[in-house]
Formats: structure tokens, C-alpha cells, sequence
């Protein structure tokens, strides 16, 4: 089999392996990795949950942190939405404001979903939009997760209405991690994402850009904390 060939089949073993879904449809419940703790991972937009499974900080943690199971859920699809986003661009643009509050209800129904067929989940983890993604799902759900692991994210500023329901909802009542690397061009908004949260944690990076912290990051040793913090029956 070609090296190409055969690192395709490889990642999407582990996918099966680590509960990465491909869609609605088919779901792939997590399997051989079974930790004790159970962590909902969101992706960045356009991208999928191959690409954040495979980020070298991802593959790190995943290794470093043998009591935690990851599911990479992936966005739904819909004619309306761009490729593999959580939610859509506005109607009018970027430079004008979507005031709809229900604009991200298709991918809010199918976490609803994910957590009752594969929940429930201790944390919910977010990279980029997938950091979005997490806060108006916590904003919006009766679901409630004990940590929220939030990588290179921001606000949904251009979306006033799921800005909205947010703030209503703010402080919101999770322990958060807030993490940004001096070198990405979205760290503008870890400030902002920072203060929905009641007392988050939050680390800056002075090596990282738009990714997940490395294994020698100065930060990481502080990200494994984060995560272990409460695990003796809890997390």
C-alpha cells in the first residue's frame, strides 16, 4: 500500500477508535479508547474532526491523558451552511450584524443529539469556531458540563443574536480554560470569549499560533493540570 494511501487508512482507524462521527447518519460510537472521563471536541470551521485529531497538541493530549475519551463530533451538513461550519457566514456579510438567535439551532439540535446518544460528557472541548460553537451550546442547552477546554477561539461578533443570548446567559457557570498563542491572528478575541465565563483559567502562549499548545509549549504542562484538576472521583 502507498505511505499515502496507508496514512489515510491509519487516521481513519483511530477515528473510529477515539468516536469521531461522520455525520447524523453515522455516528461511530467511541470504542477501544475508553477513559474514564469523557470530553465532547468540537472542530474549527471548515475543517473536520480528522483535522483536529490530528494536531500535533490534539495527538499530545490524547496520549498524555490516558483517564480522558475524546469524541470528535462533526458538523452537520445543511444547503444553507458552508462546508463543515457550525454555523453560516451572515446574510448580508460579515460587515453586517445577523440579529437571528436561532441561527445555530441545526448544530445545537445535533450536539443535543451527540450527548444523548454518546453522553454524558464531563467536558466539552473547542478549537476555533468549535470554541463558538461550545459557548453558545452552553448558552443555549440544558446540557451542563463541569469543564470547557476553549483553544484559539473567539465571540460570535458578527452574529448580534447568538451574541445576545450569550451575554443573558453570562457568567456562565463553567470552568473554563481560555487558551491563545501571541502569534494568532484570532488572539483579539480571547479577551472577550474570556469574560462570558465565571473566573476562567486562561493561558497565553508566547510560541503558539493558531493551534493547539505543543507538548513543549510553555503552557502545556498547565494545560494537563487544567484538565486532571478534580479527577479524584470528579472532574
Amino acid at each position: 500500500m502507498k505511505s499515502g494511501a496507508l496514512n489515510l487508512f491509519l487516521l481513519m482507524f483511530i477515528s473510529t477508535l477515539t468516536g469521531c462521527t461522520g455525520s447524523d447518519e453515522d455516528s461511530v460510537e467511541a470504542g477501544a479508547h475508553t477513559g474514564e472521563f469523557k470530553i465532547l471536541a468540537l472542530h474549527g470551521g471548515g475543517e473536520s474532526p480528522e483535522s483536529l485529531m490530528g494536531q500535533p497538541g490534539m495527538q499530545a493530549l490524547m496520549s498524555d491523558l490516558p483517564e480522558f475519551e475524546f469524541f470528535f463530533a462533526d458538523a452537520p451538513d445543511h444547503e444553507s451552511m458552508c462546508h463543515q461550519c457550525w454555523y453560516a457566514d451572515p446574510p448580508g456579510g460579515k460587515g453586517e450584524p445577523n440579529e437571528d438567535r436561532n441561527w445555530a439551532e441545526i448544530s445545537i439540535e445535533y450536539l443535543d443529539g451527540i450527548v444523548e446518544e454518546h453522553g454524558p460528557f464531563s467536558g466539552i472541548l473547542g478549537y476555533s469556531q468549535g470554541c463558538t460553537m461550545a459557548t453558545v451550546y452552553i448558552a443555549n442547552s440544558n446540557t451542563s458540563f463541569e469543564k470547557a477546554l476553549l483553544f484559539n477561539g473567539y465571540l460570535p461578533t458578527t452574529h448580534s443574536g447568538l451574541n445576545d443570548t450569550i451575554n443573558e446567559a453570562a457568567p456562565l457557570d463553567v470552568d473554563a480554560l481560555v487558551f491563545g498563542g501571541d502569534n494568532d491572528v484570532f488572539m483579539f478575541g480571547l479577551e472577550e470569549l474570556a469574560g462570558v465565563y465565571e473566573e476562567p483559567t486562561i493561558l497565553i502562549s508566547s510560541t503558539a499560533d493558531h493551534h493547539l499548545p505543543f507538548s513543549d509549549d510553555e503552557t502545556y504542562g498547565d494545560v494537563l493540570a487544567f484538565f486532571r484538576r478534580g479527577t479524584n472521583g470528579t472532574l
